[in-house]
């Protein structure tokens, strides 16, 4: 016999069942909450347009053998402040252009599909002024396949960072999660890539180090395992050489591999006839393999690899070190160590006191007094000096 409580647990279970189906994709992706404005997956975008007073952003989706990326262009808007009574000087212009990084991937995840908060109803006049939408100088338009979704973008919600929106096709009015605006509003910060290279070290399978026409390859062992991989110098075809155990390439890797854009160098800033410093190339199996070219121009450095998609300019702190040990590294030799600077000393030389360079060392005590007698304000060794009691008591 089925007791009561048992077919009420049973139902419990089947609808909480049908509920997770429902709230999760075929993909096991949970699927968007809200009210949908455009519901193109992102592998139809195509494009998005943000435009504003200070700045406006375009980002463009190509693709090419590595897969579909964001490509970014910023136009600021910078107006200066004029002299009193006279008419402001003309807006200057400032566009770059850089591919666009891991934030940008979440912006397009996050716009397709689009999706509002909530719609509003009931707006009337009086409303839209004070959604800030009577006359908008914000927009966001966003573009899938042959459809477009515009939205003009208002003020905050009250007591929240929400947003006030209309939506162009359709004259209805929603809110819409700030996230969807703010990465566009600060794409010159926000969006750039700062990576050089797409593949984690897990799971690489061969790196190969060049420079001036000598190469070397590493092949990884024990990858899925972090405290047990290594990496096994291979043998230069046509030599007698055997693989070993390189733990050299392995502390060089890790520096390598911290290697960052600094900023995309723009048309017209490309440095002229930089020296080539080293190339990476970066093979995981079954995938296409990446390539990293290091270049040098003066104190300058640079790169541009199938990842970038253009010519970066990489961080100082990170190259010059990594760049200086290429040879010890291709040739098998141990780097010198870094120079180290000795200690600062508690005291300057000479004044173990503390007193000041050029002194010399001083007496113990002071000048007329026997040495070890204490300096006046000092206190002696043993504790304060006791008065002299006469035999007999005071």
């Amino acid at each position: 016999m089925i007791r009561p409580w048992m077919m009420y647990g049973g139902v419990l279970v089947v609808g909480m069942g049908l509920s997770w189906v429902r709230y999760t994709t075929d993909d096991g992706k949970a699927e968007k909450q809200g009210v949908p404005l455009l519901e193109e997956k992102k592998e139809d975008l195509t494009s998005i347009l943000f435009a504003s007073p200070d700045a406006d952003a375009k980002v463009e989706l190509r693709k090419d053998a590595l897969g579909t990326y964001g490509w970014v262009t910023v136009t600021e808007h910078k107006q200066k402040k004029g002299k009193e009574g006279e008419p402001p000087p003309p807006v200057e212009t400032k566009v770059t252009s850089f591919k666009a990084g891991s934030a940008g991937d979440k912006l397009i995840e996050s716009l397709a599909p689009m999706m509002a908060m909530r719609e509003l109803v009931g707006v009337d006049e009086t409303k839209i002024e004070a959604f800030g939408l009577k006359d908008p100088t914000t927009s966001l338009a966003v573009t899938a396949g042959s459809k477009t979704a515009t939205l003009d973008i208002g003020g905050e919600t009250y007591g929240a960072k929400d947003l006030y929106a209309k939506h162009r096709e359709s004259s209805r009015y929603y809110v819409v999660d700030d996230e969807l605006i703010k990465p566009l509003k600060f794409a010159a910060t926000r969006l750039p890539e700062r990576n050089v290279f797409s593949y984690k070290v897990e799971e690489l399978d061969n790196i190969t180090l060049s420079k001036g026409g000598k190469s070397v390859s590493w092949l990884q062992h024990n990858k899925e395992d972090r405290a047990a991989d290594w990496w096994e110098r291979l043998p230069t075809p046509g030599t007698d050489e055997v693989g070993k155990k390189d733990e050299t390439f392995a502390n060089w890797l890790e520096k390598a591999l911290k290697l960052k854009s600094q900023s995309y160098v723009q048309a017209g800033d490309e440095p002229v006839a930089p020296s080539a410093a080293f190339d990476l190339a970066f093979s995981v199996q079954g995938k296409p393999t990446e390539t990293l070219h290091v270049l040098a121009l003066e104190d300058d450095w640079f790169a541009n690899s199938d990842f970038t998609r253009g010519l970066v300019k990489l961080t100082k702190s990170a190259v010059a070190d990594t760049a200086d040990e290429v040879e010890d590294i291709l040739e098998g030799r141990e780097p010198p160590p870094d120079e180290k600077k000795p200690p600062a000393p508690d005291a300057p030389p000479g004044s173990p006191m503390g007193g000041p360079p050029g002194m010399g060392e001083r007496p113990a005590g002071m000048p007329g007094m026997p040495p070890g007698m204490p300096r006046p304000g000092m206190m002696p060794p043993g504790g304060p000096m006791k008065k002299a009691v006469p035999a007999g008591g005071e």
